[in-house]
């Protein structure tokens, strides 16, 4: 096995001084630098310095990140609670680098349990999370349903797709002429899929739309102030600026007929017969626009661009000296006024683009407000504005200053600028030295890494970590605080050949570019280097020629493709690791299927081929990362059942249907029904033939079935019942999973629950689901389970976060970046100021391109090119022992600035070795530079290549009968009833007639009242109390009459104010605690679900308290028995979550008032008689 590596003390220095709580630090780290680890350590640095729990925001990049911290960060704390003195002083002064004393050890023991008491737990969460928190808590001042829900991907993309149908629905009906206009011209200047392209990016966009339309929008005439940023004047048109740049300089009438007389019996044929005829022809031109094209047409060449030097002879200018100089500032003034057209088109253009995005995004935005949704996009928007709004700022800062006291940013690289507003926004007061709270440390700590910003496609800026870290920087020194600048240069994660020839690839300064903003080299330091790894660089494999055969019937034979050969390679390779037992020299152990990660650029035939490469060598493989739910076929063959439902005559959706799982005809037997019907229908056919062949009979009656069931089910139900089936016939599920593997199981699931969000947003029918999904297909994002042994395939966007001991990184041999790439909305800010933050251009067709769009395209493309370098170093940086680079293209060849052509530039001088495998790939080059022996393996056998998955059995699929009817939760309240057998019905407690106290219509307001008013008062100053009382009693009392009010005020009030109470209330106890849990109830195990009124936790004990608005018994009388089963049910739920404490339990009866203690023993005998079979 591997010797114990050794950290250097630099790197502990430099970690220890990241994780201290007595400044904030701003860290810099490389990947694999344990960053995660000092994060974690800093949530728990400052715990160990007594702040409360809730004081702590850690905000992360994704939920998993965010349970990973939260698993470090409490398996930490659960150990020290275990721990003996000793060991535990030894790993807080390892920590913190000072001993330990008893205090400090006591409270260090106590983290765990006081962590999991903390109201909502430790917030380490993702920032839309926090930011939910925080809407929820203000939905008044935010300006949003109170009770609002979440939309998900499906029930957005049904919600989009109503809003785009009614758009268009609109644009159609006449109604409003601007949006018709509007619309028509989008679909005159960019087609219908230049329509498409627009309505999907300003979905995408809405958010930065919306707040460029409000800035610029109100003009007359309509979007004015964006002519006027580009200094165009309403109402120019093409054709008044061609009048005005007409005639060109230089060029009048006369010169030109002059330069035509001086052409004849010369050598200036460009002039000849170009320039000169030509401009004959616009100056006889009326058409102002039609003449500057003309002229156009003479004076440059077919890209726009001057003739060069060879057009004007010797000769020509002999005779016309000024021609040159002339010609020159004609052309480029005609170059000028097309650009200007140009820009003016796009004005125009762009004028119309926000006509439609007003409309869509203001349709989309009722919708979810209508229906009380927010999306993810609102949840920082809508965050950002309220910390921003002048009359209610204040309210909230307040409130949330309160709160938190110390910020800590995961993956700070990957924050957008909005992300950044709402920490700035809650830091505001932190470094001012007057907050809300005086005296109180505070803190702010990022952690991030330039060099992996890879998310700028959601608005992430590698620019604002440094720029955010200088801010900060100057107001922390400005409230003369503590701020350190941190590097962590030290990986744990890669072998030393890994960083190294990720140090060798970017150390060029071309390389380099858009990693970083440090002049400085890239370096990377390792721990790991007495355990040895290599980095190996296959030749990229390009198109070999197949023959075609003369017959165009015969199949045609695609694994030539160089995708197609590449996949097979690598899962031959990967295969004989597995067969042959192949040691990972740095880690003793043999490779495993789980130790391979295969990372892409994007999605494409590769990735199917190698899937299914592994597949059929029996090598488990994982299912893809993202998805697009209409690419995967189970859910293409389910919409072929809804396309024929709806409509039968749909003879290819039929005919896919059939040779689908679900039905399994085979070729032959499609065609023998299709062949020679004539006009007849597929359908129609298969009737004709049903009554003669039995297993057609059957497939008919199915679709019968279907077709009736379509019209009137909702597609949820509709395809819930197709998919389990009956117990006369096989569900379409089990076929589907049968023949496309368990990973169509989960796609299945992900369709049926957009069936059901599009039902939960108004679209329940089939019509509704085909139109949204034809629109507004959701992406399915799939977690990857590393616990899972699978050969797993990500993009490099998906890989971040992640590692492998066994890397291939495969460039698929395309460029950077292309102009297909380009978005249709352009972003561009303001040349004068005249709107704040980013506006938008649409990039509707090539006849509007000018030097204003030429020049966004070429800061994308730069920007694209950076980000392409970045996603170079993710994906090395992912590898632990091995990496291996290797790639295909096309018949263009290698980009020169791909990938493979990247890391082959920076090993070109470092020493490698020829490798003889893969035989395909040859040359393959291996660079190692360790001469480290490999590390003694564990005594193990070879692994044998794994069998493919077996399907399910059929017991499995067999209908089970019916399940015993489970009672429900029991809710304690209840626990008198809790004996009675399942199907009894206990006798009612009282007469509702003989006894009006307790109707519940009577008691119930008078209840309410009283357990909302000791759930709020006690935190709220005693002079305050009274006016907040009455104030609640008379608004959302009010069907109590007088006389109950002022019992209720009353009593609650004696009970504030009598000290006797105050155990109940002490400062850190908790009203409404809700509690689940199980009990063994009447011999059998019982779902336990309730709400406990009043509980307060102190270090010895814990008091529960339950409120009574009823009649207190009568004093020495003993409590109703169903109060103490129902305080006996809370104890024993309580007491494992309070180990070494004495759970007390009373009860509280309001209307004497009068606390009532429980003694064990009675709780005791009542729980018996609860578990008592």
């Amino acid at each position: 096995m591997s010797a114990p590596r050794q950290i250097p003390a630099e790197t502990i220095r430099r970690q220890g001084l990241a994780s201290d709580p007595a400044c904030s630090a701003w860290v810099s780290a490389n990947a694999g630098s344990g960053k995660t680890h000092v994060l974690s350590q800093r949530v728990v640095r400052l715990l160990l310095d007594n702040v409360e729990p809730s004081k702590i925001l850690c905000l992360t990049y994704t939920r998993a990140a965010a349970a990973n911290m939260a698993n470090r960060v409490f398996r930490d704390l659960s150990a020290w609670s275990l721990m003996d003195d000793a060991a535990l002083g030894a790993r807080i002064a390892e920590l913190t680098g000072r001993p330990a004393d008893a205090a400090r050890l006591a409270l260090a023991r106590r983290l765990f349990a006081r962590a999991l008491e903390t109201p909502g737990g430790l917030k380490i969460q993702t920032i839309h999370a926090f930011c939910e928190a925080v809407l929820q808590q203000f939905p008044l001042e935010a300006n949003i349903a109170g009770h609002f829900e979440m939309l998900d991907a499906e029930m957005e993309a049904a919600l989009v797709a109503e809003a785009r149908r009614d758009m268009i629905s609109g644009a159609a009906g006449g109604e409003n002429v601007g949006l018709a206009d509007a619309f028509a011209d989008v679909l005159q200047r960019g087609g219908e899929a230049g329509l498409d392209d627009l309505l999907a990016e300003i979905v995408a966009k809405r958010d930065g739309l919306r707040r460029f339309i409000d800035a610029i929008g109100g003009g007359v005439p309509p979007w004015a102030a964006l002519g006027d940023a580009f200094g165009l004047a309403p109402g120019e048109t093409a054709a008044s600026l061609s009048a005005a740049a007409w005639p060109l300089p230089g060029f009048d009438e006369p010169y030109v007929a002059q330069l035509g007389r001086a052409v004849e019996g010369i050598a200036a044929a460009r002039f000849a017969n170009d320039v000169v005829p030509f401009l004959r022809e616009a100056f006889a031109e009326t058409d102002p626009v039609r003449r500057l094209d003309l002229a156009c047409k003479g004076l440059l060449t077919s890209k726009g661009e001057l003739y060069g030097p060879s057009a004007l002879t010797k000769a020509l200018v002999a005779r016309l000296p000024d021609l040159p100089e002339r010609y020159g500032a004609a052309a480029i003034a005609a170059i000028a006024a097309k650009d200007r057209i140009a820009l003016a088109a796009m004005v125009a253009a762009t004028g119309s683009a926000l006509t439609l995005a007003d409309w869509l995004i203001g349709r989309y935005e009722r919708l979810k407000s209508a229906r009380g949704f927010l999306d993810f996009n609102d949840l920082i928007d809508r965050t950002v504005r309220l910390l921003a709004r002048d009359e209610a700022s204040a309210w909230v800062q307040y409130k949330l200053d309160r709160g938190i006291d110390h910020i800590l940013i995961d993956e700070a690289q990957d924050t957008s600028p909005d992300q950044w507003q709402v920490v700035k926004k809650l830091a505001a007061e932190f470094f001012t030295g007057q907050g809300a709270r005086d005296r109180v440390h505070r803190t702010i700590f990022a952690v991030g890494d330039e060099k992996q910003s890879i998310y700028s496609f959601q608005g992430a800026e590698p620019a604002a970590f440094s720029e955010t870290r200088l801010e900060f920087r100057s107001r922390i020194a400005g409230a003369r605080g503590a701020f350190e600048e941190v590097r962590l240069l030290q990986s744990f994660r890669s072998t030393r050949e890994v960083l190294s020839a990720v140090d060798l690839v970017f150390a060029a300064e071309e390389r380099r570019q858009g990693l970083t903003r440090d002049p400085e080299p890239i370096v990377h330091e390792g721990i790991r280097d007495a355990e040895p790894g290599y980095v190996e660089l296959w030749s990229s494999l390009g198109p070999v020629e197949a023959e075609e055969p003369d017959d165009w019937t015969a199949a045609i034979d695609h694994a030539s493709a160089p995708a197609t050969r590449l996949a097979e390679t690598i899962a031959a390779t990967i295969t004989g690791w597995i067969a042959s037992g192949e040691l990972l020299e740095g880690r003793g152990r043999r490779v495993a299927p789980g130790d391979v990660m295969v990372l892409v650029r994007k999605r494409d035939s590769f990735v199917h081929a190698l899937s299914r490469a592994l597949k059929n060598r029996g090598v488990p493989v994982a299912g893809a990362d993202r998805l697009l739910l209409t690419d995967h076929i189970a859910v293409k063959d389910l919409l072929a059942i809804a396309r024929f439902a709806l409509q039968p005559e749909d003879d290819l959706s039929l005919a896919a249907l059939l040779r689908s799982p679900v039905f399994a005809l085979e070729e032959e037997e499609l065609f023998s029904l299709a062949h020679g019907r004539g006009a007849a229908s597929l359908f129609s056919v298969m009737r004709a033939k049903a009554p003669a062949d039995p297993r057609m009979a059957e497939i008919v009656a199915t679709l019968e079935e279907w077709r009736n069931a379509a019209a009137f089910r909702p597609a949820f139900e509709f395809y819930a019942a197709i998919l389990a089936g009956t117990p006369q016939r096989e569900g379409a599920r089990h076929r589907l999973v049968a023949r496309l593997g368990a990973e169509a199981g989960d796609i299945i699931d992900e369709f049926l629950s957009f069936c059901l969000a599009a039902e939960q947003t108004g679209g329940d029918g089939l019509e509704a689901l085909l139109a949204t999904l034809d629109t507004a297909a959701p992406e399915i994002k799939r977690e990857m389970d590393q616990r899972r042994d699978e050969v797993r395939i990500l993009t490099v966007h998906a890989s971040k976060g992640l590692e492998a001991p066994v890397v291939f990184l495969v460039d698929s041999g395309g460029r950077p970046f292309v102009d297909q790439h380009l978005p249709r909305l352009l972003p561009v800010r303001a040349p004068d100021g005249e709107w704040l933050g980013e506006g938008y251009l649409w990039r509707a067709g090539v006849d509007t391109a000018n030097v204003v769009s030429r020049g966004l395209a070429a800061d994308i493309a730069r920007k694209a090119e950076e980000e392409y370098r970045r996603l170079l170093y993710v994906g090395m940086t992912r590898a632990e022992d091995r990496l291996v680079v290797c790639g295909y293209h096309g018949a263009r060849g290698r980009p020169a600035n791909s990938w493979h052509s990247m890391v082959e530039a920076g090993l070109a001088d470092a020493a490698t070795e020829e490798r003889a495998e893969p035989a395909l790939c040859q040359p393959v080059r291996r660079y190692r530079t360790s001469d480290v022996p490999p590390v003694e393996p564990e005594r193990e056998a070879a692994r044998p290549v794994p069998a493919p998955p077996a399907l399910l059995p059929d017991a499995l699929v067999v209908p089970l009968p019916a399940p015993e009817l489970l009672p429900p939760p029991l809710r304690p309240s209840g626990a008198g009833l809790a004996i009675e057998p399942a199907g009894e019905t206990a006798p009612a407690g009282g007469s509702p007639v003989l006894d009006p106290q307790d109707r519940p219509e009577a008691s119930r307001a008078f209840g309410t009242a009283t357990h909302r008013l000791l759930q709020s008062l006690p935190d709220l100053p005693p002079d305050r109390r009274e006016a907040a009382a009455l104030r609640y009693l008379d608004g959302l009392a009010a069907d109590l009459d007088a006389s109950a009010r002022a019992r209720i005020w009353a009593g609650v009030s004696a009970i504030l104010a009598d000290p006797g109470f105050a155990p109940v209330f002490a400062p850190g106890s908790r009203p409404e605690v809700e509690v689940m849990g199980t009990v063994e109830v009447a011999g059998r195990p019982r779902r336990v679900s309730g709400k406990i009124d009043r509980l307060a936790a102190s270090e010895r004990e814990v008091l529960i308290v339950d409120y009574k608005t009823g009649r207190a018994p009568a004093a020495g009388a003993e409590p109703p028995a169903e109060h103490v089963a129902q305080l006996a049910l809370y104890r024993a739920l309580l007491a494992p979550l309070y180990p070494g404490r004495q759970v007390r339990a009373a009860l509280l009866y309001t209307t004497a008032p009068r606390l009532v203690p429980l003694e064990p023993a009675g709780l005791d005998a009542a729980l018996a008689r609860l578990t008592r079979s």
